[in-house]
């Protein structure tokens, strides 16, 4: 283990410092508002003018972000606040970027680590040889999916997903703790509530109310940190009514007489009912597959940002190891490529190596190429989607095929 995580440190730091993306240096900007003496994000966007987008996430996120402030810091020199404050347009031509690359990203790097190293431990708690709970965290470090999400975008889905797997190593021991670290998790970003909510209801107690109980403790801490800024309504619309956070409702079918069926919640009530019929948790593979279930139906039934599919790669990461099954990996590779490149979005593909070259993000989107050249790029778009979709479902029958593929070799 020491020698993998070692190779990915080597890996990840000749990566990091020469990709950008706008993302991961403007999320950092908030804590340093008014010298960093900003703690509620939204009163002070409010009353402030500034020309940076509302914060959309829930407040534990930005506490966070405060939090890693004076690790970037220290990597990327005082002077990298100054850099934080400047357009994300232009900021990648700054001559300290390979420095600062680096910094914003080195947190996300850390965690990143971390969380490889949880999988492996999670694993050989479970019963699993440490042959293949190796072969998990090398998934999970070197796939392309955690290289482009984490390491070359420098995303920070991982700042959530770091404490849901902490929670998911004491799941079957210390319950209670378990779920309240679900709740973290999902209070930095919304979606672990609903691996927590799946995981609560197939927990392997005999009495029903017993689960309700473990629904409730990360709902109970996600409420407790939002719940002084409900009286704001800045909040409601910025946060809780955004389109990050009611974009699962999205997706509909019309039933007549103003009446819709919620695409993604039906297919999730379903999941749930079937992990609880199959006792999806009576292994780590099937608990796992229920986990990437979920999420591969969020992300298959909604429009979705390229950089979520690391939400599935843990949980992804252990069925590939255990079952060696790989094909629809495969197959979905090639659809999510597409989504990205066809995405209106340049520092999602040539715009990302922008520190080298500052001329590559004056080149047409990948979608405008197309176009000019009598394709339909919409067309590809939808049907690369479409790919996502079929995955999703499938993996939605093999849970409920209660797939029993459970190898400790």
């Amino acid at each position: 283990m020491k020698k993998i995580i070692l190779l990915a440190m080597v890996v990840y730091f000749l990566i990091a410092p020469f990709t950008y993306h706008p993302d991961t240096k403007l999320v950092l900007y908030y804590p340093i508002l008014n010298d960093g003496k900003v703690w509620d994000i939204y009163t002070y966007l409010d009353r402030n003018k500034d020309d940076a987008p509302k914060f959309h996430y829930p407040p534990m996120h930005f506490w966070v972000l405060k939090a890693e402030l004076p690790l970037v810091k220290l990597i990327g020199g005082n002077k990298i606040v100054d850099w934080l404050k400047i357009g994300g347009n232009i900021a990648f031509k700054d001559d300290r970027i390979y420095l600062y690359n680096l910094a914003t990203k080195f947190p996300l790097i850390i965690l990143v680590l971390l969380s490889g190293f949880l999988i492996f431990k999670t694993l050989v708690k479970n019963g699993l040889t440490e042959k293949v709970a190796k072969r998990a965290t090398m998934i999970w470090f070197f796939n392309p999916i955690t290289l482009y999400s984490a390491i070359i975008m420098g995303q920070n889905d991982i700042l959530a997903i770091f404490p849901f797997l902490l929670g998911l190593y004491f799941y079957y021991d210390l319950p209670i703790l378990a779920f309240v670290l679900f709740g973290m998790g999902g209070s930095i970003k919304n979606y672990p509530l609903i691996w927590a909510i799946m995981l609560a209801l197939v927990y392997p107690k005999k009495k029903f109310i017993d689960k309700i109980g473990l629904v409730l403790i990360p709902i109970f801490f996600y409420v407790a940190t939002i719940f002084p800024f409900l009286k704001f309504e800045y909040f409601k619309n910025d946060v809780m009514l955004s389109g990050l956070s009611t974009r699962i409702f999205d997706s509909f079918l019309d039933i007549g007489m103003g009446d819709k069926l919620l695409i993604v919640p039906t297919l999730l009530v379903s999941l749930a009912m079937i992990g609880i019929k199959n006792k999806l948790s009576r292994n780590i593979y099937l608990l796992n597959s229920l986990l990437a279930t979920s999420t591969l139906l969020i992300l298959g039934f909604t429009h979705f940002h390229p950089q979520w599919f690391i939400w599935m790669m843990p949980f992804v990461s252990v069925l590939l190891a255990i079952s060696a099954e790989w094909w629809w990996f495969v197959v979905m590779l090639p659809a999510l490529s597409g989504i990205i490149l066809l995405f209106n979005d340049k520092y999602l593909y040539w715009g990302l190596f922008s520190p080298i070259n500052s001329n590559l993000v004056n080149l047409p989107y990948i979608n405008e190429m197309l176009t000019s050249r009598g394709i339909d790029g919409v067309l590809l778009n939808n049907l690369c989607h479409s790919i996502i979709a079929g995955v999703a479902v499938y993996w939605f029958i093999v849970c409920c095929a209660n797939k029993k593929v459970f190898n400790k070799k």
